[in-house]
């Protein structure tokens, strides 16, 4: 064994560790070493070579607030000098204040929480907490979803091609709908959408047992790396009707859409519908220290007062985790960045707008809040996709792999390598107009490099 305290740390040798040690996300792996990242503030972030450049995603719509707060490194740094860590079964200050943080900022009577890692940890206990809860095994999930990355979340994440190497986990899961009016085969009328895709749910939601067999529904309140897909206003509402009339749950999966993201607390605000469980990430703790969070009804946080809670982890609840996020949090509202990504996320869209009059590539612009997707199409009247759903998992470039790298060698990231046809578009909500016309400005000049690929109509 080599000396631990002397490995080599130049630049050739850390490239070999990261090839030959190191396997990546979502992807074939690679005989070369991503760019490597030194340092990071604000919507910036420093590679390697000394460039800076521009965070235009949020690090996959995670660091809200922007890197390096100095408030939320204190706010660490405070609590590893008293503790960093202990067992769950024990309370310590961090968790019981973001518990009751927690049902502040959550709509409705949302109060129970289970604090775990991250946002596929927060998907598992949601799924075992309907099916605990309810005494029933099936879950629908919604095409054109993705929930995580282990067993049962991956298993709920349906028309995913991320998900077809993977065995499921132990969840009985039946696929169902969502309105998605750009791509809906038999209407492009939102109201129409919302009611057909609700008559679709409710005929499936019959086949496949009703109120006797199916646990709950899980679902992104608007879709993330499958597409940004904003539903028509009718669609929560008329859900939750469906899930009431067949005693189903409701979870919200909120890791991407929670805390401020798209100009409200939570996207369920845009429809003032209340879930019966929520999961949440990512803007919890804008990815300082990693954390997820599920946080239930009063109801079924009562129900296991006298039933056995059958889940929980060792990390469950860490005190670094929770005093992050409770720093986070408290800057959202003290900021006043939840408006922020409401005014800034309305400029975000119509400068959006503007790209796609000017790109034969774009076939629709769509988002809240500072969450705004552009989806890429060979041909705007037929809608054809630019690349195929399976493009994600088959090696080799494709044009928006052109697109990322284009982007990267102007000087910013943003997710447009993720599986849909769609670029999003999620600056921290910090950002000014300065920083959406710069990302913006540079968009426009990467998507010169595939605009070929589009047929003129």
């Amino acid at each position: 064994m080599n000396d631990l305290n002397n490995i080599p740390t130049n630049k050739e040798n850390l490239d070999k560790y990261e090839v030959d040690n190191i396997y990546h996300s979502w992807g074939y792996q690679s005989q070369n070493s991503p760019m490597r990242v030194v340092g990071a503030k604000g919507l910036r972030f420093t590679t390697e070579d000394g460039r800076e450049r521009l965070d235009f995603s949020s690090c996959f719509v995670s660091h809200n607030i922007g890197h390096q707060d100095q408030r939320v490194i204190d706010a660490i740094c405070r609590q590893a000098q008293k503790l960093t860590s202990f067992a769950p079964s024990f309370s310590t200050e961090p968790r019981a204040v973001l518990g009751k943080i927690l049902e502040e900022v959550t709509p409705g009577d949302l109060s129970y929480s289970f604090i775990s890692l991250g946002g596929t940890e927060a998907n598992e206990a949601a799924i075992k907490i309907a099916q605990q809860y309810t005494g029933k095994r099936k879950i629908l999930g919604r095409y054109r979803s993705y929930h995580g990355g282990t067993g049962a979340s991956m298993s709920v994440s349906c028309g995913d091609p991320r998900s077809w190497a993977v065995v499921s986990g132990k969840t009985e899961v039946v696929p169902v709908p969502q309105p998605y009016v750009y791509r809906w085969p038999f209407s492009d009328n939102p109201t129409e959408v919302a009611e057909q895709c609700i008559k679709c749910t409710e005929q499936i939601i019959q086949f496949e047992g009703g109120d006797e067999q199916i646990a709950a529904i899980i679902f992104e309140p608007i879709t993330g790396a499958n597409g940004i897909i904003v539903p028509p206003d009718e669609y929560f509402p008329r859900l939750r009707e469906l899930c009431d009339k067949y005693g189903i749950l409701m979870i919200a999966d909120e890791v991407m859409t929670g805390f401020g993201r798209t100009g409200k607390w939570f996207a369920m605000d845009h429809w003032n519908t209340v879930p019966d469980i929520m999961s949440m990430a990512k803007g919890i703790t804008s990815g300082y220290v990693p954390m997820g969070n599920t946080i239930t009804t009063k109801k079924i946080g009562k129900y296991f007062q006298e039933q056995m809670f059958s889940h929980g982890a060792t990390y469950a609840g860490h005190a670094l985790g929770c005093a992050a996020a409770a720093e986070v949090i408290k800057i959202y509202q003290t900021d006043n960045l939840i408006e922020n990504s409401a005014v800034m996320g309305e400029y975000l869209l119509e400068k959006s707008k503007e790209l796609m009059e000017k790109h034969p590539v774009i076939g629709d612009v769509r988002g809240k809040g500072l969450f705004v997707g552009l989806e890429l199409v060979k041909n705007r009247t037929t809608k054809e996709p630019l690349i195929p759903l399976d493009a994600k998992i088959r090696k080799g470039m494709n044009p928006k792999l052109e697109l990322a790298k284009r982007l990267g060698e102007l000087g910013m990231m943003a997710m447009a390598a993720n599986p849909s046809n769609v670029v999003a578009l999620a600056p921290a909500l910090i950002a000014t107009k300065a920083d959406i016309d710069e990302g913006i400005s540079i968009m426009d000049e990467a998507l010169k490099s595939i605009d070929h690929y589009a047929e003129q109509n």
